[in-house]
């Protein structure tokens, strides 16, 4: 049902919010707030911005988490106000697709899909989950995670 791959990825540009908080007690609630606050500005972002992908970089650190709600931006796009706008290094991924609703499942199929491939996770790299927006209830999910 799910496969997995490794994939790799260029820098990219992203623009939103973040939360930093405690892990795991804060998530994923605080996490679905952050994308909401995104969501709800998305009008902001000039036409040629895809608002369609959200982009959620994380990091995970003892038991202190930051999640990002992003989305991907050209160099010299307009951001909307109080957002921040950095650069995500590019790196070679293991990759699973899912949906919001089998994403613990995702998660559990791509970690046992490293070990058996014998890939170690990056630990000062950004994990990525990448919505597909489309406004039902069950929606397409990649899930990241930086491997060497």
């Amino acid at each position: 049902m799910f496969e997995c791959e490794l994939i790799s990825k260029n820098d990219i540009i992203l623009a939103g919010f973040s939360f930093s908080g405690p892990f795991p007690q804060s998530f994923p609630s605080e996490a679905v707030k952050v994308q909401q606050r995104l969501g709800s500005r998305k009008s902001e972002f000039p036409p040629s911005v895809n608002t369609g992908m959200l982009f959620s970089p994380y990091s995970v650190c003892d038991s202190i988490a930051t999640y990002w709600a992003c989305y991907e931006v050209q160099e010299g796009d307009l951001i909307p106000e109080g957002m921040v706008t950095f650069t995500l290094p590019g790196h070679s991924y293991a990759k699973v697709n899912c949906t919001n609703k089998k994403i613990g499942d995702g998660y559990r199929e791509v970690f046992n899909w490293m070990k058996k491939n014998s890939y170690i996770q990056l630990k000062d790299a950004w994990s990525i989950e990448l919505f597909y927006i489309e406004d039902t209830e069950e929606e397409l999910v990649e899930i990241l995670i930086p491997v060497k």
